[in-house]
This record gives C-alpha cells, sequence and structure tokens, in this order.
C-alpha cells in the first residue's frame, strides 16, 4: 500500500509541474484528436487552481485502498481459526480474533463489497494482496454439516464479480466498463483461442480424472477463477494508474512475504523446521520455502526495473528500500532455482537496458566467460546450488529431480492426449495414502536400471508434481493443454517485443514508465519459467493467478501504449493508427 501511494504521489507532483509550464492540458488532447478518457491519473490535472482539490482526491482514494485492504484482512482472520493453526501466525491476539462468532467477520465482508461497489477498478487491482494465503482457506458457511471453505482470494474475487454483475444488470450498456465484444476480442487479440484450448483441456481432465472432486477443485483454483480475473481486469482496468495499482499490489504481496519472512527468522526460529541437510528455511504461510522463492519469481523483477530503468534517483532509492526485503527473504528461503532464476531475470533486465549492441555483446560474452571461471576455479560453489539439499541418504534434490522427470515422462506415454486429470498426478505416481488409482503398479522410478543406488524418490511417496512446469501441464491435461500453455507463452513474447519496438520509437510523455513495466513483467514470466523447469511454477493457485496477471498487465500496456497486434507494412511505428485507447502524445 505504501509502494503504491509513493509511485503515485510522485506522478502527481510531475503532472503538477507539467501543467505550470504547459499552455492548456485540455487544448492540446483535442488539438491531437485524442479521446481522453480512457487515460486518467493519479490525481486528475485540470489546471493549477485544481491543485488542492486533486490533492483531496488522490489522498481519498488512498484511503479507499486502504479500507479494501484493513476490511479484507480483518474479515479472513476473524471467525478462522485456520489461521492460528499456523505456527507462524499462533499468536495470541490472531488466536482470539480467530474464534470470534462467525457473525462478527459478515461486516467487514460488507465495507469491503461497499467500497467495491464505488471502486471497481480499485478492487480488481488490489486482488493481488490476497494471493499468498490460499492455503489457510476460511470456511464461508455450512451445510447439513458440511463445511465450505474458501481461500481469501476466491472471497475477494467473488466479491468483485457480484458486484460487476450487479451493476451490470442495473446499468446495462451505461456501466462505465461496459465492453462489446469487438472491444473484448481485440483487448484479448490472438490470445482467445489458446486460452479457450487451455480452458476446454482442463475441463475435460475432470471427466477422465480418478479423483473427480480433486480435479474439479484444481480446475476452478488453478485456470477458472484466474481466467475470470483476466476477463474482469481487462474491462475494469482502462488506465495507466489502475496499471501501476496492479503491478504495485504484485510486488507489495512479495514486500509482505517478505517481511514476515524476516521476522520469522529473527523471532520465530523455533516454527522453522530442521530439513535433513541441517538448514533452517523461513516458509511464513506456506507449507515449503520454495513457496516463497516462486511468489518472488513472478514479483521481484517488477523491483529489479523499476530500481534499474527509472530515471529519477528518489525513485530509485525508494525502489532500493523495496527491493532489500526481498532480496533477504530470498536468500533466507535457500531456494537455489529462484536464485537462478532472478540472476537471469536481473541479467534479462540489464541486457534490454543498454542499448549499444556492440557493448551488449561484448557484456555477454564477460558473464558467459566469468561464469565458466567461477566454474572451474570454485567448483563447490556449483555444488553448492546444484547438489544441495540432500535427503537423509545422500542424494540431492537434483538427482532426484532427474528420476522424477523420468517418472512423469512414464505416466505420460501412457495417457498422452487427455493426461491425468488436474491434481491427479499422485493417483498414478506412488502408492500413497492420499490418493491410489493402481494397486499393483506406479510410474515412480525407485531404483533405475542397471544401477544399485536407490533414487530417493521412496522417501517422498507424495509428491503432488513432477517439477517441471511443462511436464506438469502435460501429465494433467494432456498434449492439447500444453500446446495451449506453449502457444500463450509465444505470444506472450511475441507482444513483449512488439511493445518495446513501439515504446523505442513512440514519442509520448509516459513512454519511459510503461517501457520499465515492460521489461519488468517479461522479466518476472522469464524468471517464473527458469525455476519452472525445476518446480511447480504454474498450477498452484497462487502461481496461476501470478501468471495470469503478467499475461493481463502486458494486454493492458499494448493498449497504453497503441501497440498494434499485426505489423502494417509502410507504416513507422510511432504513426499507426489509434483506435478506442489512445494515448496522449506530448
Amino acid at each position: 500500500m505504501l509502494l503504491h501511494v509513493l509511485i503515485l504521489y510522485r506522478e502527481k507532483i510531475m503532472r503538477n509541474q507539467h501543467l505550470s509550464s504547459s499552455p492548456s492540458f485540455r487544448e492540446q488532447c483535442i488539438k491531437d484528436h485524442v479521446n481522453t478518457t480512457s487515460w486518467t491519473f493519479a490525481s486528475p490535472p485540470i489546471r493549477n487552481k485544481d491543485i488542492s482539490i486533486n490533492t483531496a482526491l488522490f489522498w481519498r482514494d488512498r484511503l479507499i485502498e486502504a479500507g479494501m485492504i484493513l476490511s479484507m484482512a480483518l474479515y479472513y482472520i476473524v471467525a478462522n481459526p485456520r489461521v492460528t493453526l499456523n505456527r507462524f501466525l499462533h499468536l495470541s491476539f490472531l488466536s482470539s480474533l480467530s474464534h470470534l462468532n462467525p457473525l462478527f467477520s459478515l461486516p467487514f465482508l460488507l465495507v469491503f463489497a461497499i467500497l467495491c461497489w464505488y471502486r471497481l477498478p480499485f478492487a480488481v487491482a488490489l486482488l493481488p494482496f490476497s494471493l499468498p494465503y490460499y492455503l489457510i482457506q476460511k470456511v464461508v458457511f455450512s451445510y447439513h454439516g458440511r463445511d465450505f471453505a474458501f481461500s481469501l482470494v476466491e472471497v475477494t474475487l467473488t466479491v468483485c464479480l457480484v458486484v460487476a454483475l450487479l451493476q451490470l444488470t442495473f446499468k446495462r450498456r451505461d456501466w462505465p466498463y461496459w465492453l462489446s465484444w469487438s472491444d473484448l476480442r481485440d483487448r484479448i487479440g490472438p490470445f482467445l483461442w489458446p486460452i479457450l484450448i487451455f480452458f476446454a483441456a482442463a475441463a475435460f481432465s475432470i471427466v477422465i480424472a480418478y479423483a473427480h472432486t480433486t480435479a474439479l477443485r484444481s480446475f476452478h483454483e488453478e485456470v477458472l477463477a484466474p481466467l475470470l480475473f483476466l476477463v474482469l481486469a481487462l474491462a475494469c482496468l482502462r488506465t495507466r494508474s489502475d496499471l501501476t495499482r496492479l503491478l504495485a499490489a504484485l510486488l507489495g504481496s512479495a514486500l509482505v512475504i517478505s517481511l514476515m519472512a524476516i521476522v520469522q527468522y529473527l523471532f520465530f526460529k523455533n516454527t522453522l523446521v530442521l530439513e535433513s541437510d541441517g538448514i533452517r528455511r523461513v516458509h511464513t504461510v506456506y507449507g515449503s520455502a520454495n513457496s516463497i522463492g516462486l511468489l518472488l519469481d513472478y514479483t521481484f523483477p517488477l523491483g529489479l526495473a523499476w530500481l534499474l530503468m527509472c530515471r529519477s534517483w528518489r525513485m530509485r532509492l525508494i525502489a532500493a528500500a523495496v527491493c532489500l526485503p526481498l532480496l533477504l527473504a530470498l536468500y533466507l528461503s535457500q531456494s537455489h532455482g529462484a536464485w537462478i532464476a532472478i540472476t537471469v531475470a536481473g541479467l534479462f533486465i540489464i541486457a534490454l537496458n543498454i542499448r549499444n549492441r556492440k557493448l551488449l555483446l561484448i557484456g555477454g560474452l564477460a558473464i558467459v566467460i566469468g561464469l565458466l571461471v567461477l566454474i572451474v576455479a570454485f567448483p563447490a560453489t556449483f555444488d553448492f546450488i546444484f547438489q544441495g539439499h540432500t535427503n537423509a541418504s545422500g542424494v540431492s534434490t537434483l538427482s532426484r529431480r532427474l528420476y522424477l522427470w523420468e517418472s512423469a515422462w512414464n505416466m505420460i506415454r501412457d495417457y498422452p492426449w487427455f493426461g491425468v486429470g488436474m491434481d491427479n498426478w499422485l493417483c498414478y505416481y506412488s502408492n500413497n495414502p492420499i490418493c491410489n488409482a493402481h494397486k499393483l503398479h506406479y510410474w515412480v522410478v525407485n531404483y533405475p536400471p542397471n544401477k544399485a543406488t536407490d533414487t530417493g524418490l521412496r522417501d517422498e511417496p507424495t509428491l503432488s508434481h513432477p517439477h517441471n512446469i511443462f511436464l506438469h501441464v502435460w501429465a494433467s491435461m494432456g498434449i492439447f493443454g500444453l500446446l495451449a500453455f506453449i502457444t500463450v507463452l509465444i505470444l506472450f513474447y511475441r507482444l513483449f517485443v512488439r511493445i518495446l519496438y513501439r515504446l523505442r520509437y513512440a514519442l509520448f510523455e509516459q513512454r519511459e514508465q510503461l517501457r520499465w513495466m515492460t521489461v519488468g513483467v517479461g522479466a518476472a514470466m522469464l524468471a517464473g519459467l527458469v525455476q519452472g523447469l525445476g518446480d511447480s511454477a504454474f498450477l498452484e493457485q497462487d502461481l496461476a493467478f501470478c501468471f495470469w496477471m503478467l499475461v493481463t498487465a502486458l494486454m493492458l500496456i499494448r493498449v497504453l501504449s497503441s501497440t498494434s497486434w499485426h505489423s502494417q507494412k509502410g507504416i513507422p511505428w510511432d504513426e499507426l493508427p489509434t483506435r478506442k485507447f489512445s494515448v496522449v502524445k506530448s
């Protein structure tokens, strides 16, 4: 929240300074034939005499944002005993709140709904703050003695959807966020068909799954809900401040978890589990320290891009203050995969920040040579990263992953077309008490052929995924889901390149800000994919939301930068025709 305030307050000051030196903002808009209704600022800049009014409106919006975050946090904690089941959150004041009567939590939900009614884009953009707590669900209602529990992000998204549907019902075409099918189709662009195929493959996996209820829950949490958010965000988020709020919320959610990790390490070491290799790793509200690293993959590069590409030294100091706790939490997580992923993302940002191709080539060769020298001179560093986290038998994480991927490939060869169903991996992987579809045959590789050593997989019979993003999607929803997922990634980076070219040659005031946002979004997706090669970086509730939020952010940047989906030969990038959503040129 504080991060978002600092970003928007700086934009407000710069906008007011620009207005004091420009003849007329509205006259310039009319002169350029620009539709300004889709481009609002953090504080509406009209005339110098309205600066005080703009300041009041600015802080009123910040108060509404704080009210939304606080009301949903209190609704989630009050009358939710599951909060204190987490050892890190087992505090006295939380315990007293969590054991209150459930009726005491309803007023907070009502407050959030009212605020959402008046500022629906705020609620949609701030949804990332609710992502990390999906493992600690709250019982929303009971029916015939059965409790129905949902995560904080599910409750928040449901309220936003209900409010949007009510507004649409009462206002119809007067709804300020109304989009015709052609407008929505233009916003989604070529992503439409791969998204529909991915959705269909995931839905069909429920039919062929051994554990139908598990597959249905996974489909709802990891596919349906994130895609509903994508559609709602494309309809409601129209302005640059909405985009800033969404990315600031993503970065803010990681900042909250990072501060929790630091507090846990300093003051709650008794909650840290001593692992087989003798280290203690922070986990906060997650069940695994790697989950912190995966969340930072999708968020930390946003802060790095802000730090390295922002021109203002004041904002760079703020970005450094934000990135420092994230960097410390990254170290405390001891997630080697996240270390590699963030390093790759950092190099990616630096490379895009170098305009001189010769310097870029020389720098790239220097980095490669430096890494080779480091590996040769200090082989212990290589062993620490790639051969660390050994189990009681002395088998490293990397070695176990190789055999785990072999197990996944054996399973995929028997179910290549439609997979085994979402979250049904365990039913076919090993003999375990959670889900057991085969009493005599499993696909786990316990003893590799022609080798006397154990693979180490017997020590973890309840591994819930194959620790590879592509194998995970293929095993869960088949080849059609995998091809659709790969297509989304190809379209993502195709659009990423087109936006960078557009911002390179376009001439408008907010070009540099949109550029670092674009680079940060692309680097965050790259970090998620890099660690996804050795971990589950997609089909988890918070990570699925993060993935589609980055896709949504890139679509919004395309609209705000007036980037065309398709190239038009003979027309310079800065003269491409703009449609409904245009950008004010300075």
